[in-house]
């Protein structure tokens, strides 16, 4: 009854146990033994074919062992017995023996499987991933290091990519967790069925939350690339079915190769992460080869090519400069130069652009943000009322403050203005272009929670001049309305200096402190 016996075995043990059974049943005189010798053969048959069942389920061991029992105990011979009164008793405690014997060694059979199905349970928790079923990262840390050494000794090419899901938190905030984790489940099944089809050396290794890594042993670049655009493309073309809806997910890669110069693994690794990384600064969906994009989606949409830069506003009234928001501007991604260029908002609707906000909020630590806004969407009763879901939804920013360009009429900027303040939403003049003569036709409204000015990027003393003016004048009225102002474009030391020491203002924004950068959404 052993696991995974051969026929050959099985039959050498069963011409050994007839030729036991014949020995205590000579004579064969009479029908009953002959008989009883065909069943036993018919009882080894069966006990073949039934081998599982029988050695770990105890009702079936039982009965097979009762009827074996039956034919050798009920139909041995008279000489077999020393003293005939015994018969009865010998017979009884001969078979009863024989049950308690194969009921102990059934119950071991069944202590021994789980035994073993629990040390593989154990080992598969370990190094897979009980969601994506990909490999896990500590089966990882052990596999490419292995690897890594052979490739290494071997002189054999290894080529690792890194990559990860676009927009994994947009993801979870708007359909919930899980939907993100049935996109995990797709991405990951996806990647190992396409792997598959060009043989088992290529693993996927789940590395992070949605971060993967493909390990792709004897290969180099020239025969990874058509391979990992194969995965990228069925990634793309594969909807993720949720909940009666449908996910378009996309994946950033990252691809480096082994060289002569590395010395770990760790090497070949960074340069793949690296190389995801670009593909997400060059808009995302996109595969990358040791820092050059190869492959970008090609889509007709503005998906991929828009995406909020998030400058961080500082309070430098202390020695150690605080965060306190972060202010938002519209970039375009211009494929032809591989660069990101400012845009205007009246570019995009205020779906899009409130999709966009959306993106850098939940990729920013700081969720406290101001957003510039145009005069025609700020007085828009539906642009207020999508405003206003936006900062009271879950997915929301911890506050909101709208950044005016240009002012509109009294009474417009009145009913707006009171409608974004219901709305928990701040309003901000940006007063780079007005003079102060402006504060007087505001200052029976004054419906602003703050004032904004930039620099002017010149090494025009005049010009300098005239701003750091015009500049101290705002201050002063903002002090006059009890409502903060804010300098941006800082660029210098001496420009805070001036800004603390001359007008007193202490809330800064610019390249001083931290250039734009895009959040990275997952």
């Amino acid at each position: 009854m052993d696991e995974n016996i051969a026929m050959w075995e099985y039959l050498i043990r069963a011409v050994g146990l007839l030729a036991v059974w014949i020995a205590h049943h000579m004579p064969f005189d009479g029908q009953i033994r002959p008989l009883a010798l065909m069943l036993v053969v018919a009882w080894l048959v069966v006990m073949y074919r039934l081998n599982t069942r029988v050695r770990y389920h105890l009702p079936v061991n039982l009965i097979m062992s009762l009827i074996f029992a039956g034919l050798f105990w009920l139909t041995l011979p008279s000489s077999a017995f020393l003293v005939q009164s015994t018969r009865v008793h010998v017979i009884i405690q001969g078979m009863l023996m024989y049950l308690v014997m194969s009921t102990g060694v059934c119950i071991f059979w069944n202590i021994i499987r789980d035994s073993r199905n629990r040390s593989l349970h154990i080992a598969k928790v370990a190094n897979y991933d009980s969601l994506t079923n990909a490999k896990s990262y500590s089966l990882y840390q052990k596999d490419v290091t292995e690897i890594f050494a052979t490739a290494k000794t071997s002189g054999s090419p290894l080529t690792m990519v890194a990559l990860d899901v676009d927009h994994f938190k947009i993801v979870n905030d708007q359909y919930g967790h899980l939907a993100g984790n049935k996109v995990l489940i797709h991405v990951a099944t996806t990647l190992r069925k396409t792997l598959r089809s060009y043989g088992e050396q290529y693993q996927v290794y789940r590395t992070g939350g949605e971060e993967f890594t493909i390990v792709m042993p004897n290969t180099d670049l020239h025969q990874a690339l058509p391979i990992v655009t194969k995965c990228w493309n069925q990634v793309r073309h594969q909807s993720c079915p949720y909940d009666e809806q449908t996910i378009h997910v996309s994946i950033s890669l990252g691809v480096a190769q082994l060289r002569e110069t590395d010395t770990s693994i760790e090497n070949v690794f960074k340069r793949a992460d690296d190389s995801l990384y670009i593909s997400k600064r060059n808009g995302r969906d996109a595969i990358t080869v040791d820092g050059q994009t190869q492959q970008v989606n090609q889509r007709a949409d503005t998906a991929d090519t828009y995406a909020f830069f998030a400058q961080g506003v500082y309070d430098d009234e202390t020695q150690n400069p605080t965060r306190v928001r972060n202010e938002l501007t519209l970039y375009q991604y211009q494929r032809k130069t591989a660069t990101w260029t400012p845009s205007p908002l009246s570019d995009l609707s205020i779906d899009r652009l409130i999709q966009l906000a959306r993106e850098a909020v939940v990729s920013l630590a700081l969720q406290r943000i101001q957003l510039p806004i145009s005069c025609k969407k700020f007085l828009n009763p539906e642009v207020i009322a999508k405003l206003t879901t936006f900062m009271r939804s879950p997915d929301g920013p911890e506050t909101l403050t709208l950044v005016l360009a240009r002012l509109p009429k009294k009474q417009a900027l009145q009913r707006a203005a009171h409608a974004y303040h219901l709305g928990g939403i701040e309003i901000m003049l940006d007063v780079t272009h007005y003079d102060s003569e402006v504060a007087t036709a505001l200052n029976q409204v004054r419906p602003f929670d703050g004032l904004k000015y930039s620099l002017p990027d010149t090494d025009d003393e005049m010009v300098q001049a005239k701003a750091l003016l015009t500049i101290k004048q705002w201050h002063k009225q903002a002090v006059e309305w009890a409502i903060p102002i804010i300098i941006g474009g800082v660029q210098d030391k001496a420009e805070v200096e001036w800004a603390q020491m001359q007008a007193k203002i202490h809330l800064l924004a610019g390249d001083y402190y931290q250039a734009p950068e895009l959040p990275l959404m997952g």
